[in-house]
């Protein structure tokens, strides 16, 4: 997760907080301090730390709450102040439907801008649109060849010329060339340029003018911190930024800073770049964002998620998932949809166990894997029956799935606690205690929510 270390220290300073009998001056000073240390060392600006831990103190201390209403009012107060500090407003959609877009990338050189090409290019075809790519860059070297190498990747058109060096030419012929092809969305790659570099940014600001593009996005290096803010001010001076896109942010200490930074100077941020690799793009809800770092439950992510997945499940097989009456050959088939959904590190993160140590999460991804190879080791009467699973057939399935009795029993144990589980949660659903959450497709969300909540992987 993204911060994660932050995520940690929030988490723990809110735990303290509701573990308290009562919230007098005291507590509150200390919470103040917490947050004020956790934020620093994600390297958030020191006066927006001071601007935003005095507000959450005075509001709290002024609050004529009872008891346990102080409580859920201070973590609000944490919760929207957060969001001030680290996200700012979600950014809009510019892209029409039926129409051509452009998509101007600029940044500085070394940020991500090709790369981020790729990622963008795989998310918009997601989405059904037709897209290309264009690079202008005629001053790095490789820069024509990484674009088309990320593109087929992709597979999309790209479009440019080596051959050419005035870079407005190249995006006015190209950029025609790909609209006259059919294409929904042009995402057009400039040269890395620095604010110090008065020729390149003049040259940006003419690249922009010709091609009138519907939006212009900054990519910013999320590991450059505090040091976002005068990049993303100097850039807004030459160009009309519609939003911005911070990389890198995958376990950088700076990542505080770099988001802190670009919502300090107005524009909103719309993807955040979590790796090298093409899917390792998001977009960027401050909302959720916050949620996730205090641990909150992502169900619209994970809604979304398992639409995207367009994962098919037999309704029969899920009436015996919800009445507990469910195989084993039905729990292989869960785990298949969950690998389609997505790994089991993310899944976690938006059930909210953001907090998890990686180390789990990857073990849990790992489990996954064993459990199937174990399920393919089994006769269809014994996933059919799990209790007639003794130690000879043990023996057996240990040898042909190459795993150790430890793993076996691991799996048959969670086996028998999701069953119990199951069972409860149709008993509190009679009762109209609870209910499962729309929109999930045909995988149970209880079943999802127990894998994040209970299940000690």
């Amino acid at each position: 997760m993204v911060l994660e270390q932050l995520g940690r220290s929030l988490d723990n300073a809110l735990r303290k907080l509701r573990r308290l009998p009562q919230v007098d001056k005291d507590a509150i000073n200390i919470l103040i301090q917490e947050l004020q240390r956790s934020l620093l060392q994600a390297d958030v600006k020191v006066e927006l730390v001071f601007e935003m831990t005095e507000s959450i103190k005075k509001e709290a201390t002024n609050t004529t709450l009872k008891r346990a209403q102080r409580k859920d009012f201070i973590i609000k107060l944490v919760h929207d102040q957060l969001i001030k500090v680290l996200g700012g407003k979600v950014a809009p959609i510019r892209i029409k439907s039926g129409k051509h877009n452009v998509i101007l990338l600029v940044g500085i050189q070394g940020s991500g801008k090709t790369t981020t090409i790729g990622k963008l290019a795989r998310y918009y075809k997601s989405k059904g649109y037709k897209v290309a790519s264009v690079t202008t860059d005629t001053w790095r070297p490789g820069a024509y060849e990484q674009l088309v190498q990320l593109s087929n990747q992709v597979g999309i058109k790209s479009y440019g010329n080596p051959t050419e060096k005035n870079a407005i030419k190249i995006a006015v012929r190209e950029t025609k060339k790909a609209i006259n092809d059919g294409h929904d969305i042009i995402l057009v790659d400039t040269a890395g340029r620095h604010k110090e570099e008065k020729e390149l940014m003049k040259e940006m600001t003419q690249i922009e003018s010709a091609l009138k593009p519907n939006e212009v996005i900054l990519v910013i290096d999320g590991t450059l911190g505090q040091q976002a803010y005068n990049q993303a001010e100097e850039f807004s001076k030459s160009t009309k930024i519609g939003s911005i896109i911070v990389t890198k942010l995958d376990g950088t200490a700076k990542g505080g800073g770099a988001l802190s930074a670009c919502a300090a100077t107005g524009q909103s941020i719309r993807f955040i770049g979590l790796g090298e690799k093409l899917d390792e793009l998001e977009e960027f809800q401050p909302t959720t964002f916050v949620g996730t770092l205090l641990g909150k439950p992502d169900l619209e992510g994970l809604v979304k998620a398992v639409q995207d997945a367009e994962v098919d499940i037999d309704p029969d097989m899920q009436k015996r998932m919800l009445h507990g009456k469910f195989t084993l050959e039905d729990l292989y088939y869960q785990l298949k949809s969950i690998k389609k959904v997505g790994k089991m590190k993310q899944l976690l993160t938006m059930m909210g166990g953001g907090n998890i140590p990686d180390v789990l999460k990857e073990d849990a991804e790992k489990n996954l894997e064993r459990w199937e190879v174990v399920l393919n080791s089994m006769t269809s009467a014994e996933k059919e029956d799990p209790k007639i699973i003794k130690k000879t057939r043990k023996r057996r399935i240990a040898i042909g799935s190459g795993t150790d009795y430890s793993t076996i029993n691991k799996m048959l144990d969670q086996y028998n606690q999701m069953k119990k589980f199951m069972k409860r949660f149709l008993q509190m659903q009679k009762k109209g205690k609870g209910k499962g959450m729309p929109g999930l497709g045909n995988i149970d969300p209880s079943f999802l929510n127990k894998l994040g909540k209970d299940f000690k992987f």
